[in-house]
């Protein structure tokens, strides 16, 4: 799965100009035109501060527990390219949109991005926990059965396709057999795994595995845990135009969901528009994630 939110830096794959602005050892940091950072590596050959180049991004910004972290771009050779958004992307890889969800899938979505933003996903036998980390993505197996440690691999194989899950993976089990059945274990997550670019470590005696996948940007999960405003504000105006009640909206959060609204008026008008009735926000502390509220005029 993909998520792209209004205020995302470039995606991977975009080409743009870049002012270089500040050279560290082999690398750099280049400013585009629209003010985005980028972490550029290498630095290009015989340039110097204040020159501008096209560069590739090879990663998208994203939010970790504590610090961001920049997007990150290699200099190349050509001309910059108009930025697609993500329906033009995959429109462009040759997949099909239609709007809306398909009845086969609006559940389970809605349940999956439901599991995200918990951190966790329930086993016949146990759970696993997620937790994002700068270093890894820990994931914790808690349960009892014999059928664990096979049940937990299964679903982390599900998560990674579902959430898009990238980077380093540790995945620590429970229950763990001998050298034989940890060496199925690992073979039934590789056919799991079947089509999807990844390395893995051996699981060892101790029930840990090491997961590398390549990271275009956030996932799923990362969104749902650490851009929760983001999140409940977009719950919140999907809520406001589904609203039955008559009147005009007002939409009501904590003080950040209600930031991450009003930065972004463009959404306000769009839910405006297709709902035909006037919209507010207002900012209430003890609100939370927020409600819909409507006015009779």
């Amino acid at each position: 799965m993909w998520i792209e939110r209004d205020g995302d830096g470039l995606p991977a794959g975009a080409r743009v100009e870049a002012q270089l602005t500040t050279r560290l050892d082999g690398r750099g940091i280049a400013v585009t035109a629209s003010g985005e950072a980028l972490l550029v590596e290498p630095w290009p050959a015989g340039a110097s501060e204040g020159a501008t180049c096209v560069v590739e991004i090879r990663r998208a910004a994203w939010r970790e527990p504590g610090r961001d972290r920049l997007a990150k771009a290699r200099p190349v050779d050509g001309p910059a390219a108009p930025v697609l958004d993500l329906a033009a992307r995959l429109a462009a890889a040759g997949h099909m949109i239609t709007p809306g969800w398909p009845d086969t899938l609006a559940a389970p979505w809605e349940e999956a991005f439901e599991r995200a933003q918990q951190g966790r996903w329930p086993l016949s036998s146990g759970l696993l926990s997620f937790t994002p980390t700068p270093a890894f993505l820990a994931v914790d197996v808690d349960g009892t059965g014999a059928t664990l440690a096979a049940d937990a691999l299964g679903a982390l194989a599900q998560a990674v396709r579902l959430w898009g899950l990238g980077g380093s993976v540790v995945i620590d089990l429970a229950g763990v057999p001998e050298r034989a059945g940890r060496a199925a274990l690992g073979a039934a997550f590789d056919r799991a795994m079947a089509g999807l670019a990844f390395e893995r470590t051996a699981i060892n005696g101790f029930g840990l595995m090491q997961l590398l996948l390549p990271r275009a940007g956030p996932s799923v999960l990362e969104r749902a845990r650490l851009e929760r405003d983001a999140t409940a504000a977009i719950d919140l105006l999907a809520a406001a135009g589904r609203e039955p009640r008559p009147g005009a909206l007002r939409l009501v959060a904590r003080p950040g969901v209600v930031r991450w609204i009003e930065t972004r008026p463009q959404l306000l008008a769009d839910l405006a528009r297709a709902t035909g009735r006037r919209v507010d926000v207002q900012a209430d502390a003890g609100a939370g994630e927020g409600h819909v509220e409507t006015i009779a005029r």
